[in-house]
This record gives C-alpha cells, sequence and structure tokens, in this order.
C-alpha cells in the first residue's frame, strides 16, 4: 500500500497530502501554541482547490473567534447578559414573557450595581458573592436574588462555550450562594409553606365574586365568573384567557388546553409613538403541557353561567369583555382585587395565582395523587409538591392563626375546616 504523498502549497503556503482516495489534506501553520510547539489547522478536499476555499473559510472563522475574545475584555457584566439575552431571542430560546422578565433582571438587579458595570474578565468569584450579599441586603425576595445569580451563570457559560472566554467565576460559588439563599427562604413554624384559601375562604370568595345586583339580577363584578373557573380548574390565566368555545365539549365535559396568552412589551413601540407599550402574544402552554381535561360539576356550571351571560360562536373567545375584546390578566387582576377587598380573609389574599394553588390542595386533600394533579394543572410532578400543594393548614386556634400540619394519612378528614372533602377531583363550592 502506497503511502500519502506530501506536496508544499504554492509559495510554501501550508501542505497538501494526497490521500489514496485521490482526495487532499490541506494543512497550514498558525503561530505557535502556548507550550511553545507549532499549530496547524487542516481541511479535507476532494481537490486542491475545494481546500484551498475551505481553509480560508475556516481562517475567517478564527478570526471572528480571535477578535471576540480580544473584545470581551473591555465587555461589562451587564453587556455580557444582555447579549446572552439578544442571542436566545435569536434562537427562540425564551418566550415573550420571559425575556421582559430577563431585561428587568439584567436592568434592576446587575446593570444598576458595581458588577454590572465591570469588565467581564475582571470578576472574580469573590466578586460575584459581594454582588449577592449586597442583594441580600436591600431585602429582595429569594426569588429575585436566585433569577440574578442564574443570569450571570448562565451569560458567563455562554461566553466560555463560544470561547469568549477562558473561566466562569459564577460556577465555583454557585453551589453555596444557592445553600445560603435556601437558608433564608426556609419557612417558620408560623409560615405558610403554599399560601391557599381555606375552604370557609373559598366560599367566602365564591359568594362575592358571583353576586348579582338586586336591581336588574346581573352580575355585580364582569370577571368574577372567569375567577370562579380559574378556581375550578387550576388553569393559569394565561391558558384560559386562551380558550375558545371550541375548545370546550359540552356534551362530555372535556375541555382542551394548548395555548397560553401574555401580555409583553411591544418591542416595536420604539419607533411609533403610537402604537401600544404593551401587545398580548400567543403561545404554547408553559412546559408544553398540553391537555384535555375532564372537568368538575362545578366548572361546567361555571362556563354555563358564562355563556348565558355573554354566549360566542365556536371560533369566538370563551373570556370577552362586553364589547368583544380578549379579557387580559392585567383587568381580571383588578376586578379580583376589588372582590378581595369585601372578603374578611384570614391573612392577606392577592394575585391569580392563589387559585391555581388551591385547587391542587383541594385535589391532593381528596387522595389525588401528586403525579395526577401535575398532569391535571399541566406542570411538573416536582414543582406541583413544592409550590401548589399546601401541607400546612391554615387554622385558627384560639384567637391565633397557626399553621399545622396535619396527622399523616388524614387529610381525606379534616374536622377543622367548614365542608366537606370532595371525593376525586371534584371541587365542592357549596
Amino acid at each position: 500500500m502506497s503511502k500519502d504523498k506530501k506536496k508544499r502549497g504554492a509559495r510554501g503556503n501550508g501542505t497538501f497530502i494526497e490521500r489514496k482516495d485521490g482526495s487532499f489534506i490541506y494543512r497550514k501553520s498558525q503561530g505557535l501554541n502556548p507550550n511553545g510547539k507549532r499549530k496547524y489547522i487542516s481541511v479535507v478536499g476532494e481537490t486542491k482547490a475545494v481546500c484551498v476555499k475551505r481553509m480560508k473559510e475556516k481562517e475567517e472563522t478564527l478570526k471572528r473567534q480571535r477578535k471576540m475574545i480580544s473584545l470581551s475584555g473591555i465587555d461589562t457584566v451587564e453587556e455580557l447578559c444582555q447579549r446572552h439575552l439578544e442571542y436566545q431571542v435569536q434562537n427562540k430560546e425564551l418566550k415573550p414573557k420571559s425575556i421582559d422578565r430577563r431585561e428587568d433582571t439584567i436592568r434592576n438587579q446587575i446593570g444598576k450595581y458595581p458588577l454590572g458595570q465591570m469588565q467581564i474578565q475582571a470578576v472574580t468569584p469573590a466578586d460575584i458573592d459581594n454582588h449577592i450579599n449586597t442583594l441580600i441586603a436591600t431585602d429582595l425576595s429569594v426569588s429575585t436574588i436566585k433569577k440574578s445569580l442564574d443570569v450571570l451563570n448562565a451569560a458567563y457559560e455562554w461566553a466560555v462555550v463560544r470561547a469568549e472566554l477562558g473561566f466562569n467565576p459564577v460556577l465555583q460559588i454557585k453551589r453555596s450562594i444557592q445553600k445560603r439563599l435556601s437558608k433564608l427562604g426556609a419557612k417558620s413554624a408560623s409560615d405558610a409553606d403554599v399560601i391557599v384559601l381555606s375552604r370557609e375562604e373559598e366560599q367566602m370568595f365564591l359568594q362575592e365574586a358571583l353576586r348579582t345586583n338586586d336591581n336588574n339580577g346581573k352580575y355585580k363584578y364582569a370577571g368574577g365568573l372567569y375567577g370562579a373557573l380559574l378556581l375550578h380548574t387550576g388553569m393559569r390565566t394565561g391558558e384560559m384567557i386562551s380558550l375558545r368555545w371550541k375548545d370546550y365539549d359540552a356534551k362530555n365535559g372535556l375541555l382542551t388546553i394548548n395555548k397560553s396568552t401574555s401580555m409583553t412589551r411591544n418591542r416595536n413601540s420604539e419607533n411609533d409613538d403610537n402604537s401600544k407599550k404593551y401587545i398580548a402574544v400567543q403561545g404554547t402552554t408553559k412546559n408544553q403541557k398540553a391537555r384535555v381535561i375532564k372537568l368538575s360539576e362545578e366548572a361546567v356550571m361555571d362556563l354555563k353561567r358564562i355563556s348565558e351571560v355573554n354566549p360566542g360562536k365556536k371560533d369566538e373567545l370563551i373570556c370577552r369583555t362586553k364589547t368583544g375584546k380578549q379579557y387580559t390578566a392585567t383587568m381580571l387582576e383588578h376586578c379580583m382585587g376589588t372582590i378581595y377587598k369585601h372578603i374578611p380573609f384570614i391573612t392577606k389574599v392577592s394575585g391569580l395565582h392563589i387559585f391555581r394553588r388551591t385547587f391542587a390542595t383541594r385535589m391532593y386533600e381528596a387522595g389525588a395523587d401528586t403525579k395526577e394533579i401535575a398532569a391535571y394543572i399541566g406542570d411538573l410532578e416536582s414543582t406541583t409538591m413544592q409550590y401548589y400543594i399546601a401541607a400546612r393548614k391554615k387554622m385558627v386556634v384560639g384567637n391565633e392563626i397557626r399553621q399545622v400540619v396535619p396527622l399523616p394519612g388524614s387529610r381525606q378528614i379534616d374536622k377543622n375546616e367548614k365542608g366537606d372533602v370532595p371525593a376525586g377531583n371534584k371541587n365542592t363550592s357549596e
């Protein structure tokens, strides 16, 4: 078997090696490695001309990479995080709402602090640690600080993978910071593990949300029915306001949930003073958990009431204003805020997510498996257990509000709250 033939390139510019199959390897020197040995790059082609073309392309790529490395030294941490976000947006790695949150984190928890203005190559693990301590001292929530840490780590890791940097200062200290933040977020004996409505509070909410006017018999609150539907299905608000009547199979009591709508910044508004600052964007459900759910009797009744008040054709939205426009999460939050003011809750209640948590907790109390609950509300099993199921029960003991963990195995018989525990996934509201 003959050996491969070597032949110098034109004017000594590299070496061509002819292989047994007639193709060529083109090899060129690119200076010296850090150890002093000569560094080579090579390409393979069917002909010498193809090799030359591929070599030029490879050299251009290396030139761009070297340029990025040289520029990264003067980039600030804020600029690096912003470049990483732009890369994620271009590659459609984030949903619009997530982009908004990431922008806020970069601007408020990184850019406004000394770390944000440091050159990225000058940052050490100690600088990251000092920054987190500064955020802790400002009394920000643990979840907000964790997001800042995640944004910093992701941006540095992205730069390392792209060969723009050789070191991620967040990685070495990330675990110890996470442990510290976990301790800060630890629950005391008087804290609720997950904030939900008690059964009595649930009844008070439904009574107020479905209240009608004495003079005309119409519902007092425009969004009261939508709040009740959230409570009886555990849907996310974005999922509910995306629903159309064609998604509801009234005959079989089934509801298809495969979309979600969120209000996000209109990034074209900067060029048009007349355009809206926020726009509705529809996409897939969170975690891509599309599903068809069997509705409880209460949820079916909610949809019946909605159809009676605001009937619509198959392609029309279920949650609409009187003028036919799509209901938004902000509109619903304002409506619920008004309803909450008329209810003597034991502790402060706010937001819409409390309905989702309450629904998941009721299913758990009824004996449902966590996996079943997660599938029904469209979430991960671990997330459902950690954020949506309240194991501690809010009780009034004497004149004091206590958070009590019931005796294991007795969750289906709760004598400390009003109302019977429902069977299966039925969520009672009588």
